[in-house]
C-alpha cells in the first residue's frame, strides 16, 4: 500500500494535459514529469539517508513542489509530516523535536532557524526541490515504491490545537485506504475534465489526503494557490473554468460578499464546505448567487478526514452533515458524558469508530487513551444521529456555556442569531458571571447598509430561545479573528 502508487501506476493522461498548475506562477506538471521528478527527488532523499520510517517534516506552502516532495518521501517508505507553512521558524524547534526528524524541507531561511533545529535535522530549503527533481540523483531509487503495512504510520498531521502544543496526528496506509473506500461510495463522481481549485493548506490533511490522490487517481486537473484571495479565486473560477470548489465557510461568505456575477460561477458542478459550522443562510445564498448546491461533509484528521458526506442533496438545517455511512466501513455514533452510546435523536458526543480512526498521538499515548473510549474516537464535537441516520453536528463540546449549570450551545443560539435578516454572522462565546458563573456574550457582523441595535436583537432572541439562552451581552465588530484555515478563532473573541 502507498500513496505514490498512484504516481507510477496509472497511464498517461491525455496529451497537454496537466494534473496540478500553480496559479501564481503558471507553471504546471504532467503525470509523466511528475513521475519522473518523484523518482529523481526520492534517488535524492535517498542519498541523504531517508529510507523507510523515517520522518520527513515538509513546512511547505501549496504548490508542485509540495506535491513532489510528499509522493518522494512516501515512495522511500518514509513518513510525511506536515506541518503549516505560516509555522514561524522561531516554533520549528517543537515540530523537529517531537518527530525526531531525519530530514527538514521547508520555505524558511536557514538564518532563521535556531542552532538546535539545524543540529537535529539536515535542511532540505524548498527552493531547491524543483532542482532535485529535474537532476539525476547520485544513485537510482528503487524501480517500485515502497509497500507499506497497512497500520505502519505514513504521515503525521499536527492538530491546529487547543493546547499550547500541537498533537501530532499518526495515519496509516490503512487509515487512508478507509477514507477512499468511503470517497468511492459517496463522493459525487470526478473524471479527466474534472478542474479543482485548492487554497486549503496541504497541512490541514484535505489535499494531500483527498485531493492530491484524488486527482491522481482520475488523471484530473488540480490548480494550486498557496493561500485564499476571494477575489483571485473568483478570476481563477472564470478563467479557468473550475467545476469542484473547496472550503471552510468564511472562503464562502468572503466569495459572496465579493458579489460575483452568476456567469463567472457557470462553470461550476460542485462546491464544498467542511472544517466549521455552515449556517443554513450560508448555503441558500451560495445557491441563489451560483446556482451550485453547497454540500457538506463531516469529518477531522483524527479520522482520515471526511467520514459522512452531504454531496448532490440540499441540506435539511443547519449543521446537516449527511446520512452515516455503511457502518461496514465506518460507525458513526453519539455517547453520553459516562461514553456510553445513547438513541437516535439524543444529543451527545460525536465518535467515530473502524479502520479510518487514527494510530494514535505521536509520542502521547495518555492522549491518545483520553481520546479513545470502547474502540471509540470521541472527537470533541455535539450533535445527533436522526432516526433516520443523519448525522446533526450541534457544536463544540469545549465551547459549551455553562449557565448555573444549565449547559447552553453556542451553534443554537448562532443559529437564532443568524436568521436576523441585518445579521451577517454571528459567534457566541461564554463571559463571566458573578452570579451564574457564565452568561451568553454574541459578537455581531452585520450586512452592509443595515443597522440593528443590541437590544432589538436581544429582543429577537428572546423571541426564540429560552431565557438563558439569549445573550445578555451584544457586541458589534466590523470582522471576526480567524486562524489560517479561516475558522474562528473562538479564543481571540475576548480580545475584541
Amino acid at each position: 500500500m502507498n500513496y505514490a502508487a498512484d504516481v507510477v501506476a496509472h497511464g498517461r493522461s491525455r496529451e497537454g494535459h496537466p494534473l496540478f498548475v500553480e496559479v501564481d506562477s503558471g507553471r504546471s506538471v504532467s503525470s509523466d514529469e511528475l513521475r519522473t521528478r518523484v523518482q529523481s527527488l526520492a534517488g535524492h532523499l535517498l542519498a541523504r539517508g531517508v529510507t523507510s520510517g523515517s520522518k520527513v517534516v515538509l513546512h511547505l506552502f501549496n504548490s508542485i513542489d509540495a506535491v513532489v516532495a510528499h509522493a518522494a518521501v512516501q515512495y522511500l517508505g518514509a513518513v510525511s509530516c506536515w506541518v503549516d507553512a505560516l509555522v514561524q521558524p522561531k516554533s520549528m524547534g517543537h515540530y523537529v523535536g517531537v518527530t525526531g526528524c531525519r530530514l527538514l524541507l521547508t520555505h524558511c531561511p536557514k538564518d532563521a532557524l535556531d542552532a538546535e533545529v539545524l543540529a537535529n535535522a539536515d535542511l532540505l530549503p524548498a527552493a531547491d526541490i524543483e532542482r532535485l527533481s529535474a537532476t539525476p540523483p547520485p544513485a537510482p531509487c528503487p524501480a517500485a515504491p515502497y509497500d507499506f503495512a497497512p497500520d505502519k504510520p505514513c504521515y503525521v498531521y499536527f492538530t491546529s490545537g487547543t493546547t499550547s502544543l500541537p498533537k501530532g496526528v499518526v495515519l496509516t496506509p490503512g487509515n487512508h485506504a478507509s477514507f477512499t473506500r468511503i470517497c468511492d461510495r459517496y463522493w459525487r463522481p470526478v473524471d479527466e475534465t474534472s478542474r479543482h481549485l485548492c487554497y486549503v493548506p496541504f497541512s490541514h490533511g484535505f489535499g494531500t489526503v483527498f485531493l492530491v490522490p484524488l486527482t491522481l487517481r482520475k488523471r484530473s486537473t488540480t490548480f494550486l494557490m498557496r493561500a485564499f484571495h476571494p477575489l483571485k479565486v473568483l478570476e481563477t473560477i472564470e478563467r479557468e473554468k473550475i467545476t469542484h470548489l473547496y472550503g471552510v465557510p468564511s472562503h464562502y461568505q468572503q466569495l459572496l460578499r465579493m458579489k460575483p456575477k452568476r456567469e463567472a460561477l457557470s462553470s461550476l458542478r460542485m462546491a464544498f464546505c467542511a472544517a466549521a459550522k455552515l449556517e443554513h443562510g450560508l448555503m441558500l445564498d451560495w445557491e441563489r448567487a451560483s446556482g451550485v448546491v453547497l454540500c457538506e461533509g463531516y469529518g477531522l484528521i483524527e479520522t482520515c478526514c471526511g467520514v459522512t458526506w452531504r454531496v448532490g442533496e440540499p441540506s435539511r438545517g443547519t449543521g446537516d452533515m449527511g446520512p452515516c455511512p455503511d457502518p461496514e466501513l465506518v460507525e458513526i455514533g453519539i455517547l453520553d458524558e459516562d461514553d456510553r452510546p445513547v438513541p437516535p435523536g439524543t444529543t451527545g458526543q460525536i465518535a467515530v469508530r473502524g479502520p479510518s480512526v487514527m494510530k494514535g498521538y505521536l509520542n502521547d499515548p495518555e492522549a491518545t487513551a483520553r481520546a479513545m473510549a470502547g474502540g471509540w474516537f470521541k472527537s470533541g464535537d455535539q450533535g445527533h444521529v436522526t432516526q433516520d441516520g443523519r448525522l446533526f453536528l450541534t457544536g463544540r463540546i469545549k465551547d459549551i456555556i455553562n449557565i448555573a449549570g444549565i449547559k447552553v450551545s453556542p451553534f443554537e443560539v448562532e443559529a437564532v442569531l443568524d436568521a436576523h435578516p441585518a445579521v451577517l454572522q454571528s459567534a457566541v462565546t461564554a463571559v463571566t458571571d458573578p452570579l451564574y458563573g457564565e452568561v451568553v456574550k454574541a459578537f455581531v457582523r452585520l450586512r452592509p447598509g443595515h443597522e440593528l441595535t443590541e437590544r432589538d436583537l436581544i429582543r429577537f432572541a428572546s423571541q426564540q430561545l429560552i431565557n438563558f439562552q439569549v445573550p445578555k451581552v451584544v457586541q458589534f465588530v466590523e470582522s471576526f479573528p480567524l486562524n489560517n484555515m479561516g475558522k474562528l478563532d473562538r479564543k481571540r473573541l475576548g480580545t475584541l
